[in-house]
């Protein structure tokens, strides 16, 4: 039994009293052989949501660019994108098996009713953490920052509990965002949620990037990330299983933190804002990041800023790009620049049920 099977399976038996069927082991997906100066083809979709500001075509066009250009000078791969398909968000998340996404729920903390369960949540950052190999070290030179000064914690469990602290303090804060028509722009709809976005790929989804304007801020008691949790459960993008796609996974993309003008996102962005060209090529440059994930497995190098893979800082992507060397941080020079490091994981359960649809 692997490590991150183990975590799974302990994670089972602390979000389900009842433990864990055999059934409901967690497994993981191949990784595919990709040798240098490959051509790799993507399909890519774009996900609107109406009431939200969104990028034009041409925007699109200079993401995807930037995407390219940044995957050949760290990982030496040539990408190739489809012609981009416009969809709606909630034509989307329509794909995910009704059985799957209702299975998956529980796992959402429920920050809009006030009613979900904190003492889940540090136990699931630390699960996250422990899954990762993440070293105390490493994760506090990252998160130290953006942590009160009150909070000093010497160890793993410490961490996670501060982190959970931070998270829904700062989940607050993106609750009060407004949206162009005057109402919440994380409304009384999932479309916000994590867990959905997860849960895609268990449907027949015919993607391997979905880019999306809408902003997925949330908390949940499983796989909540450093970064993440520092943002206040902000996700920029994420890489997960899709039992139709060629690698095992699938990219979500959002664009919101790159165009959103709003004063919470300019602090996040170390006070910054950034024109249409910008956001544009900034967004496709760490869009690179998520594609790492997406063919390689590879892990997050925190702190090591020469490194694609090493996760920006709350939203300071101008830095994060500059401070960018292909030539200081190889294929293979740290652990988590191995392929594999992080294989994606599904649940073998979820799986039958979405094929039994």
């Amino acid at each position: 039994m692997t490590a991150s099977t183990r975590a799974a399976l302990l994670l089972c038996f602390i979000l389900l009293p009842t433990g864990c069927r055999s059934d409901n082991v967690w497994r993981h997906t191949g990784i595919a052989p990709i040798p240098p100066g490959a051509t790799i083809h993507l399909r890519v979709a774009h996900a609107v949501n109406d009431r939200l500001p969104r990028m034009t075509p041409s925007q699109l066009d200079s993401l995807l660019a930037a995407t390219r250009k940044t995957a050949l000078e760290h990982f030496g791969v040539y990408l190739e994108f489809s012609e981009v398909t416009e969809t709606s968000v909630d034509a989307l998340l329509a794909l995910i098996p009704p059985q799957v996404r209702q299975a998956h729920m529980n796992e959402i903390y429920d920050f809009k009713s006030g009613t979900g369960d904190r003492k889940r949540l540090a136990p699931g950052i630390l699960n996250t953490l422990q899954e990762r190999g993440t070293k105390l070290a490493d994760a506090l030179a990252y998160a130290r920052p953006y942590l009160p000064d009150t909070a000093q914690p010497r160890s793993l469990p410490e961490l996670s509990t501060a982190l959970a602290e931070v998270m829904l303090a700062r989940l607050d804060d993106w609750r009060a965002l407004k949206a162009a028509d005057g109402k919440p722009v994380l409304d009384d709809t999932p479309r916000n949620e994590w867990i959905l976005w997860d849960t895609l790929g268990y449907g027949a989804l015919p993607y391997d990037v979905v880019i999306s304007n809408q902003l997925v801020a949330s908390a949940e008691f499983t796989a909540v990330e450093v970064h993440t949790a520092i943002r206040g459960g902000l996700t920029t993008g994420t890489t997960t299983f899709s039992r139709t796609g060629p690698y095992g996974s699938f990219v979500f993309w959002s664009t919101f933190p790159f165009t959103d003008t709003s004063a919470q996102s300019h602090a996040l962005r170390g006070n910054e804002d950034y024109s249409a060209t910008q956001a544009a090529e900034l967004s496709g440059a760490y869009l690179a990041h998520e594609i790492g994930h997406l063919l390689f497995k590879f892990g997050h190098p925190f702190g090591h800023q020469a490194c694609v893979m090493n996760p920006a800082s709350m939203l300071h992507y101008r830095a994060w790009y500059e401070g960018l060397d292909a030539r200081r941080c190889r294929i293979g020079s740290l652990p988590e620049m191995r392929a594999g490091a992080i294989p994606e994981a599904y649940n073998a359960a979820w799986l039958r049920m979405a094929r039994e649809r």
